[in-house]
């Protein structure tokens, strides 16, 4: 095992110079965040310009306020990155434009509010409770992949949210299609090519439906079922909730189609990223020793030995900081959508032409010079809330911004914020010293080899009595 180091957070190499397009190309092939030179850290804007290829990456908080809020009409999902995305989620809220967007975030909003939340709490809180009954079944430094036993978690708590009776079915329907759409679904250089680019395009798309098929069949059967009520009566979850709603402006419901594209949108927003967000978050711990004595310790007060609830998570503000800092150092969704320019446009001073790509990067503008003092350092109290407050709002982006900004955010905090409290109460990770971690670009930010862990119990008679000593008070070995 090794001991942790500020300057020894994982981190692409990261080129001194601009990359030829030709290297560009291949470089984002292998990972999403690999083409972006010193320069794109410093910069308000960044254009790069090769025969057909323009494009601008927008850094300074008020060119991202353009695009995302602005004028965020001009600037649609671009044709490029479109076919990697829209087989998989349709017509869902991150793809979805224009009046159809409208409407569907109408008839999405109210799954996600508070009170909605609230009610989902204890199925987030019993899902870390049964993975941890597993863990204590384990030897003190066992090894642990930690990125697949957080995808696991977060799988369990989206299937039982959204599914309830049929999670188990899906879960593992949704899980494979899930990795397999991930590792096939990469940016080409050949993506950036006039004419070459369409048949990328469609190979892309007969790939994608056979990835997906045995999940969209499943989907489409479970939607079939739940209409005729073959079930029986049951607690409403997220599934009937979408196929009961109607929007109160115009009175449509949602088709099967756009229910299948909401549910695999929704998959994808929660369970992945907040899989990965806590993946990140569990290494920046094991990483800063002090970091993490002051996260155990808030822990300990707040929970005194019992199990999370909803309304703890007002009370842990470093957890929360935790989860901020480490969703700023490695943003799951790395890359917000890049954009096409509709019409001519000027961000930060530079003329955007029509036709032009348009990107914002959250792993670059969450890492950039002049946007954080030692930006990458771990430091959690970036986020408390005087400092926060004097931030540039659109400075820190994991969640996008505008009206495009994500509907499950606060989902996503309390079921992390949760999480983190359950776990960390009861043990801490170190990490395994010859194993490698590099953060790799996909669709989400994933460690390029994983993140395998030695799992260590915080009190040890825990883990060897399973869960008769909860209310014992935690103690660091």
């Amino acid at each position: 095992m090794t001991h942790p180091n500020a300057a020894t957070l994982a981190a692409p190499d990261i080129p001194s110079k601009p990359l030829s397009f030709i290297r560009y190309g291949l470089a984002m092939n292998e990972s999403l965040i690999a083409g972006f030179d010193a320069g794109a850290f410093n910069e308000d804007v960044v254009e790069r310009k090769f025969l057909w290829f323009h494009h601008f990456l927008v850094n300074h908080p008020d060119g991202i306020k353009r695009v995302l809020l602005d004028n965020v009409r001009n600037y649609v999902k671009a044709r490029t990155v479109r076919p990697l995305v829209v087989p998989a989620l349709g017509n869902g809220l991150v793809t979805s434009e224009g009046d159809t967007w409208r409407w569907h975030r109408r008839i999405m909003a109210p799954p996600f509010t508070s009170s909605s939340i609230a009610e989902y709490a204890p199925t987030m809180t019993s899902a870390v409770d049964s993975m941890l009954r597993e863990w204590d079944a384990l030897d003190s430094g066992a090894i642990l992949e930690l990125d697949k036993s957080m995808m696991a978690l977060m799988l369990e708590i989206i299937s039982r949210t959204m599914f309830s009776s049929d999670s188990n079915m899906i879960k593992r329907v949704l899980e494979r299609s899930s990795r397999e759409y991930q590792n096939e679904m990469t940016l080409s250089p050949l993506a950036l090519i006039p004419g070459i680019n369409k048949v990328w395009a469609s190979y892309k798309r007969r790939r994608a439906a056979h990835i997906l098929s045995n999940l969209n069949a499943t989907i489409y059967s479970l939607i079939g079922e739940r209409r005729q009520d073959r079930r029986g009566p049951r607690q409403p979850d997220l599934l009937d909730r979408l196929m009961s709603a109607r929007d109160a402006e115009t009175g449509q419901q949602l088709s099967d189609t756009d229910i299948r594209d909401q549910v695999v949108t929704i998959f994808v927003a929660g369970h992945e990223t907040t899989a990965l967000a806590l993946t990140w978050a569990w290494y920046l711990l094991a990483k800063q020793p002090a970091e993490e004595a002051k996260f155990h310790a808030e822990i300990d007060e707040a929970l005194r030995g019992r199990q999370a609830s909803y309304a703890d998570a007002q009370n842990l503000p470093f957890v929360k900081m935790v989860l901020e800092e480490a969703l700023r150092l490695y943003p799951p969704v790395h890359s917000l959508a890049w954009r096409e320019a509709v019409a001519s446009d000027e961000i930060c001073g530079r003329h955007i032409p029509a036709g032009a790509l348009v990107a914002v990067v959250p792993w670059v503008v969450h890492r950039h010079q002049a946007l954080w003092d030692e930006p990458d350092r771990f430091e959690p109290e970036r986020f408390c809330r005087e400092r926060s407050n004097k931030r540039p709002r659109y400075a820190y982006i994991p969640f996008s911004g505008g009206p495009r900004v994500c509907i499950g955010a606060a989902f996503a905090m309390i079921e992390g914020v949760l999480a983190l409290a359950q776990i960390g109460q009861r043990y801490r990770f170190r990490l395994v010293e010859e194993h490698r971690v590099e953060p790799r670009g996909l669709l989400t930010l994933h460690p390029k080899n994983g993140l395998n862990v030695c799992l260590v119990p915080r009190y040890p008679s825990n883990q060897a009595a399973g869960r008769s000593a909860r209310h014992d008070t935690p103690r660091d070995q």
